[in-house]
C-alpha cells in the first residue's frame, strides 16, 4: 500500500453484512436479477451524469451552500434530467457492441465519428464533450485511422463510457480488458486513460456477478491488481481506497480529487460508490455533490452502483424523468441477450 495513503480505522473489516438477495433462487430468479443489473448499470450511469451535470465546475463549498446535497435534478446547464456526452458516448459504444455482437475497435470508431458529426451538423448536440473526445471523434469522422485518432490525454472520458464493456464481458475478464483498452485508445492514448476504462468496466462486471455482502477490501484489491500492468500509478491510487472505507466525503475527495483527470475521477467515483455499495442514491449524491467534474464522477459511480443494485434500486424520481430512459433500458437489455446468461432468448 502506498505510504501516502491515510488510514481510517472506523470500519476495519471492510465487509458489509447488509445486502440484497444474491444470485440464488433458481434460474428464472437469477435471470431476472441479472437483467435488472444490466439495466441498472446503464440507467445508473445516465442518472449520475444528469444529477452532476448542472453543478459541474462548482467548488463543493458552493454546492453545499446552494443545494446542501445534490439530491434532485436541476435546470442548470442542459436542463433537468438531461445527460451529457458521458452517457451519449456510453450509449454509442453500446450501440456498436450490439451491431457487431462484440467489441470491435474500428466499428466503435465509426460510431463515435457519426456521433460527433451529427452534433456538428446540428442534428443532435454532443453535450459537454471534452477536448480529447471531441478532437478524436472528429478525426474518426474525417477518416483518420483508429491507430492515429487518439490524443495524448489522461482525461476520464474513456472511463465514463466503459460500462457497456463491463456488461458485455462480465464473464470474460481478458476480453473485458482488451475491449476497454481498445475503445479508450480511440480517443485517449495515455495508458492511464486505458487503465481507468478497464477499472470501471471491471467494477461494473463485479457488480453484475455480486453475490451480496461484498468485501470492499477485496473489491478494491481486485480492481487495483487488474490494472496494475496497464498503469501502476492509477493502480496504486485505487488501492488507497481500502484506507478510506470509513472516511467522510470531504476527506475522501480531498485525497482522491474531483477533477476530470482519470487519476482523480476514477478513484473519486469508486470512493463515492464504496462508501455505501448497496445504497444507489447515496453513492450518486455523494459523487454529484463533490464538485469539480461532478457529471463524470456521477456517471461512473452510478454505473457501478447500478450494476450492484439493479434498476429497481434507483429511485423513481431519478429514473422516471431521465432523458432517454426507455431507449437506454432497451440497449441494456439487448446487451444482456448477447451474454451466456440470457441463453440468447428473444423477448
Amino acid at each position: 500500500m502506498p505510504a501516502r495513503c491515510r488510514r481510517y480505522e472506523g470500519d476495519p473489516g471492510g465487509r458489509l453484512r447488509v445486502a440484497p438477495q444474491g444470485l440464488g433462487g433458481g434460474v428464472e430468479m437469477a435471470e431476472k436479477l441479472l437483467m435488472d443489473r444490466f439495466k441498472g448499470a446503464l440507467i445508473g450511469c445516465a442518472v449520475g451524469d444528469a444529477l452532476g451535470a448542472p453543478v459541474e465546475g462548482l467548488p463543493p463549498e458552493e454546492i453545499a451552500l446552494e443545494y446542501g446535497r445534490v439530491t434532485t435534478y436541476s435546470d442548470g446547464r442542459f436542463g433537468a434530467g438531461r445527460v451529457t456526452s458521458n452517457t451519449q458516448m456510453a450509449v454509442a459504444l453500446a450501440q456498436s457492441i450490439l451491431e457487431m455482437g462484440r467489441g470491435d475497435r474500428e466499428h466503435v470508431g465509426r460510431v463515435f465519428g457519426r456521433w460527433i458529426k451529427a452534433s456538428d451538423d446540428g442534428i443532435k448536440e454532443a453535450r459537454g464533450v471534452g477536448r480529447a473526445c471531441a478532437t478524436a471523434s472528429r478525426r474518426l469522422s474525417e477518416g483518420t485511422s483508429p491507430d492515429e485518432s487518439g490524443v495524448p490525454s489522461a482525461g476520464c472520458g474513456a472511463a465514463t463510457r466503459a460500462a457497456p464493456v463491463g456488461l458485455r464481458y462480465y464473464h470474460e475478464p481478458d476480453s473485458l480488458r482488451r475491449t476497454a483498452s481498445e475503445q479508450a485508445r480511440l480517443t485517449h492514448t495515455d495508458p492511464a486513460a486505458a487503465a481507468g476504462a478497464v477499472a470501471v468496466a471491471l467494477a461494473v462486471s463485479l457488480g453484475v456477478r455480486d453475490e451480496g455482502a461484498v468485501d470492499r477490501t477485496s473489491f478494491v484489491e481486485e480492481i487495483a491488481g487488474f490494472v496494475r500492468n496497464i498503469n501502476p500509478v492509477l493502480s496504486g491510487k485505487i488501492a488507497c481506497l481500502s484506507d478510506f472505507l470509513g472516511a467522510s466525503p470531504e476527506d475522501g475527495f480531498d485525497f482522491f480529487g474531483n477533477g476530470g483527470h482519470v487519476m482523480e475521477a476514477v478513484p473519486g467515483a469508486l470512493f463515492a460508490f464504496i462508501r455505501s455499495p448497496y445504497d444507489f442514491e447515496e453513492s450518486v449524491v455523494i459523487a454529484a455533490s463533490a464538485g469539480g467534474d461532478s457529471s463524470s464522477l456521477g456517471a461512473i459511480a452510478g454505473a457501478v452502483s447500478g450494476a450492484f443494485n439493479g434498476l429497481d434500486a434507483i429511485p423513481g424520481r431519478l429514473k422516471d424523468p431521465l432523458e432517454g430512459r426507455d431507449y437506454i433500458e432497451s440497449v441494456a437489455f439487448r446487451i444482456y441477450t448477447l451474454t451466456p446468461a440470457s441463453g440468447h432468448k428473444k423477448r
